[in-house]
């Protein structure tokens, strides 16, 4: 027998939270989108300092220090050596650079054996032919390294650019396998160990305001009066109004026994509450339990696998065998997994005998055993699953399964079957990495195919009504799911085989059960909120963030899925799984008829006749069906049958006509596009009997932030009986609505001492003016400021830090708005940063801005002084301080008059408007005892973005290449451009294609740019991205078609 692997410290990963991990980022403000390039455009942001003691700004890149250390573990412990490719783990370390910085280009040139890599304005070509090691390749990236590190930008974060790179590499092994900053590090020693310092408090954004979500018992909040429903206004004397939820968590975590003071708002108390409470250690319970008395069943759902699970769960089935339970329901959706030792010891608790689980490394094989002790092996058991059920939870699943244990319930599982080992770096990052796959009974893995249910249960979903583009009709299951075989560079096991389906299939009506913290729900909003599916297009999701631990919501909600498990296995006759699917025979045929006979009624409630005859047969039926797209407000494009505008309504009108003998039954009809707005659509007919026509008009709004496309639509037909129905595709051309372009000003106005420069205690404001300097109105404006000088967030309290505008701002026109903060004694750094945006949270426009303020020592400020000054020459600098560093807010034209209100050094205290403090220099202006005349000051806008203007014919081509030719102006400096290109069904994640430098053009302010862009067979999304400066920039995208060929067909390089 080989020797036994020892998997102490072995996590089994989180499968969801392992994907995210592959692009570590920090989120952004309430509502913001990231420019929409995805996660792997967050994997490494430079300008994001990640290590805990290091300035990653004064980083060597070419050390490689944590490259070569990843390299030598990933050498030593990968579970698989066969899938180490040096070469290409150099493109795909480069290709993370070059997504991550934007002067940096690559291009791959693999017929030739060379990479060319492109920074700023300089090239140079590095062959690959030699890189057939670790180490050449570690040696070859030092020198591509250093003609990066000698030419890119200076300020980037050189140690982001490493982890960038590592990243990259990792990817080309498996999707798990992963380096973690410090930050996630962190958030993933909490969700494995189960505790930290905190309050108790599990909360949420509900309509943009941070909500308790639920206080957790015997906590810090609970104890104090905390409720559900509670709004958050204020932790200490900060604000929440400009707080993401990661700010939030921060802010209420730390160390065991210091307090923090929150103000919530309550509904019907007319103040706000003040709690002072003392943070304490909280336990995250990972189990939740509940005794269902009726059927004597126990109901047990494990959240994740954290290091007190299966004491937990033993706990929970001592409790519940004292009330009188009989039989168990485990529930394991969405639970994404966590310890090894914790899933087999709860396995261990429903078996006695077999094989739980064997782990097998490159050559090693461990396989741990039931024990007899402590299990229960008389009760009946469902164990509960669904796509998001990975890892851990599966080999808890598959072990119950097939060793005949427990029946299993739900939708196949997410299909994880690795385990990672996690290992500590000095700078506080980890590096997780595959260093095993794990084997159900039986030595079948479920590596990208998961455990299969015995008994599916299929969501159906009929709205109250169709009035509206939300109320849409779900008969069929959807296809768009994500599970571990859809990851790029997912592992591919051996002892996988591929699963036939689940020997029995119940479909039910979905009902959507209400959510915690939920204000009155609506209905429809179950459409989109299948496990395996997405969201309605045109919907906004609130996401839930934990204070106090895993937020896979831990209250018990008896939902369809949980009330058919607990119906099952209190009717089960036997604890063996064979048996009980055997015996409920009877009991499925029951419940299969009662929920096809409600859904049959709700759609009669509809006008829609889906009864079905007694058998199937030939009925005689003669189909023809037509589809029309109807609504558009523009007339059609060459090529299209329709246009709409964004946020239109498109009314998908279908008629089915039956010239035959006999009646169709349960005619239906489904959209396939890889448009996601109408894929899926679908048109419900029900019966047509001879000599008759049904027509039904399914509605599908256009999402307001819908770029410039061509949408192809074609319609898959279904007859009870099998009759034949075909109808013409369609082609819709989607306009996207002119979008707005925010430019502003800002300016630091001092409460302190009054000399416009930053000292440590001092109230401050930040006056900013922003306007909409583009062709369309803005729908939905935000503006928020955040802190981001690092170090203690308790420094900068911001009591004023959001202002939302839901009106909209149409062009032209402008607001002025005032934030306000201050530092205090616990502020350790330099330098304040302060970052500061604006966004439409409808179509997904923002411009954002990093200010930095040098810190001064204390000074007595300005001598008061009152009169005019004239200014004396032309073009004179209006600045936010009495310093030349400070920021120019203005200019004022020679012989403009400026009151006069203080002294400071060799700067004069003037009013550039009333109410709106300036400094002038006293060698640019004179005492004067004329009134003031502002007619020759004008304000300076410090930010506005670049314009991109395309020049693009068509929106189709049937080439793999597309000359996509364009201007960038600006009013100041064009940095440089360049083009992203994602395909989703050809698996392609934001490629970089192209990059422009102006560093050394003709036109400072105008970049004309021209580049061939590879096109993948179906919808191509381009994104060009323009910048001004490393942080503020702008972007334009659209959709390209590439006709014919496969799906994922890969374009040349």
């Amino acid at each position: 027998m080989r020797g036994k692997l020892r998997f102490n410290a072995v996590a089994v990963g989180a499968a969801l939270v392992a994907a995210l991990l592959l692009s570590v980022f920090r989120p952004s403000p309430e509502g913001m989108l990231t420019l929409g390039l995805g996660e792997r455009a967050a994997r490494a942001a430079p300008g994001q300092l990640a290590l805990a003691d290091t300035d990653g700004r004064h980083h060597d890149l070419t050390a490689l220090r944590v490259f070569n250390r990843v390299l030598v573990r990933v050498r030593s412990a990968y579970v698989d050596t066969r899938r180490i490719d040096p070469r290409k783990m150099m493109y795909a370390a480069l290709d993370s650079v070059q997504l991550n910085v934007p002067e940096v280009l690559v291009e791959e040139h693999p017929e030739r054996d060379e990479v060319v890599v492109v920074v700023n304005d300089k090239r140079h070509a590095f062959s690959v032919a030699d890189v057939d090691s670790p180490w050449r390749l570690s040696a070859r990236l030092k020198d591509v390294f250093r003609f990066i590190q000698d030419n890119m930008n200076p300020g980037a974060d050189l140690a982001q650019v490493e982890y960038s790179a590592v990243n990259g590499m990792l990817s080309t092994l498996d999707p798990h396998s992963v380096l973690l900053d410090p930050d996630a590090a962190k958030e993933m020693d909490v969700s494995t160990s189960g505790h930290f310092g905190g309050l108790g408090i599990v909360i949420g954004m509900r309509k943009g305001k941070l909500t308790v979500i639920r206080p957790m018992p015997g906590t810090p909040a609970a104890r104090a009066g905390i409720r559900a429903g509670d709004h958050i206004v204020r932790i200490n004397s900060e604000s929440t109004d400009h707080l993401t939820l990661t700010g939030a968590v921060n802010r209420m975590r730390g160390k065991q026994g210091t307090k923090v003071t929150l103000w919530v708002r309550r509904k019907g108390v007319d103040r706000d509450l003040e709690f002072e409470l003392t943070r304490d250690i909280i336990r995250v319970e990972s189990v939740v339990s509940r005794y269902l008395p009726d059927q004597r069943v126990g109901y047990i759902k494990i959240k994740n696998f954290q290091s007190t699970t299966a004491r937990e769960v033993k706990s929970a089935m001592r409790e519940l065998a004292d009330q009188g339970a009989s039989a168990w329901v485990l529930d394991l959706r969405n639970n994404p997994g966590g310890l090894l030792e914790q899933a087999i010891q709860v396995a261990d608790l429903f078996v006695d005998h077999g094989t739980i689980v064997t782990t097998i490394g490159s050559d090693e094989r461990d396989a741990r055993r039931a024990t007899k002790k402590g299990t229960d092996t008389r009760s009946p058991v469902a164990v509960l699953v669904n796509g998001q059920s990975a890892s851990a939870s599966e080999i808890v699943a598959g072990a119950l399964k097939n060793l005949d244990r427990a029946v299993v319930i739900g939708s196949t599982t997410f299909g994880k079957g690795s385990v990672q080992i996690l290992y500590e770096n000095k700078d506080g990052s980890k590096l997780k990495l595959t260093i095993a796959e794990y084997l159900t009974p039986g030595d079948l893995s479920i590596q990208s195919v998961g455990v299969p249910p015995d008994i599916e249960l299929q969501r159906v979903y009929v709205p109250k009504q169709l009035k509206t583009a939300r109320d849409q009709i779900r008969l069929r299951r959807t296809k768009h799911t994500f599970r571990e075989a859809d990851l790029t560079a997912h592992l591919q096991s051996r002892h996988a085989k591929a699963r036939g389906s689940a020997a029995e299939v119940v479909r039910y009506l979905y009902e959507r059960p209400a959510r915690a913290g939920d204000d009155e729900g609506d209905d429809a909003d179950a459409a989109g909120d299948d496990e395996d599916g997405e969201p309605p297009a045109d919907g906004a999701a609130d996401d839930d963030e934990p204070v106090d631990g895993d937020l896979a919501d831990d209250e018990i909600v008896e939902d369809f899925e949980m009330k058919f498990a607990r119906d099952f296995v209190a009717q089960a006759r036997s604890p063996v799984r064979s048996r009980a699917l055997a015996q409920s025979r009877r009991f499925l045929a029951q419940r299969r008829k009662l929920e096809s006979e409600r859904v049959v009624q709700a759609l009669a409630a509809l006008g829609i006749d889906w009864t079905a005859p007694a058998a199937k047969a030939d009925s005689g039926a003669a189909l023809t069906a037509t589809v029309r797209a109807a609504g558009a407000s523009l007339a059609p494009s060459p090529g299209a049958d329709a246009d709409f505008r964004a946020g239109e309504v498109v009314r998908l009108e279908g008629r089915v006509a039956n010239a035959g003998t006999g009646p169709a039954y349960r005619v239906h009809a489904q959209v396939r596009s890889d448009d996601r707005v109408f894929d899926e659509t679908e048109l419900v007919f029900g019966r047509i009997d001879p000599g008759q026509s049904r027509t039904f008009t399914a509605l599908v709004r256009v999402p307001k932030n819908a770029v410039d496309r061509v949408s192809p639509l074609s319609f898959v037909f279904t007859e009870y009986n099998g009759a034949q129905v075909e109808a013409a595709p369609l082609t819709l051309r989607i306009h996207a609505l002119p979008r707005p372009v925010f430019a502003y000003s800002h300016q630091l106005i001092d409460d302190g001492n009054g000399d416009g420069l930053v000292q440590k205690g001092e109230p401050m404001r930040l006056r900013m003016t922003f306007k909409n300097a583009g062709d369309g109105p803005a729908q939905d404006v935000t503006a928020v400021l955040s802190n981001k000088s690092g170090g203690n967030i308790d420094g900068v309290v911001i009591h004023k830090g959001r202002f939302q505008f839901p009106e909209g701002l149409a062009p032209g026109e402008s607001k002025t708005v005032e934030f306000s903060f201050a530092t205090n004694g616990q502020f350790d750094r330099d330098e304040l940063v302060l970052e500061m945006s604006v966004y439409d949270g409808v179509l997904s426009e923002s411009v954002t801005d990093k200010l930095e303020y040098r810190v001064r020592p204390p000074s007595a400020g300005p001598a008061p002084a009152s009169g005019s000054v004239r200014i004396t020459k032309r073009a004179t600098p209006l600045r936010e301080g009495a310093s030349a560093d400070a920021d120019v807010i203005g200019y004022a034209d020679r012989g403009a008059v400026l009151a006069l209100t203080g002294t400071e050094g060799a700067f004069y205290r003037v009013e550039m408007v009333p109410g709106v403090p300036a400094f002038v220099a006293r060698d640019a202006a004179e005492r004067s005892r004329a009134k003031p005349r502002r007619a020759a000051v004008a304000e300076r806008w410090q930010v506005t973005p670049p314009r991109i203007a395309l020049d693009v014919p068509s929106l189709t081509t049937p080439g793999d290449h597309y000359r996509l030719h364009g201007v960038v102006t600006d009013d100041t400096h064009v940095e440089d451009v360049y083009v992203f290109v994602s395909n989703r069904e050809a698996k392609i994640d934001n490629k970089k294609v192209f990059y422009k430098s102006n560093r050394h053009g003709r036109h400072e302010r105008t970049l004309e740019f021209e580049g061939d862009i590879p096109l993948w067979p179906g919808s191509n999304f381009i994104t060009v991205v323009a910048r001004e400066n490393d942080v503020v920039q702008a972007t334009r995208a659209l959709y390209l078609q590439r006709a014919g060929g496969p799906p994922g067909a890969a374009a040349a390089r």
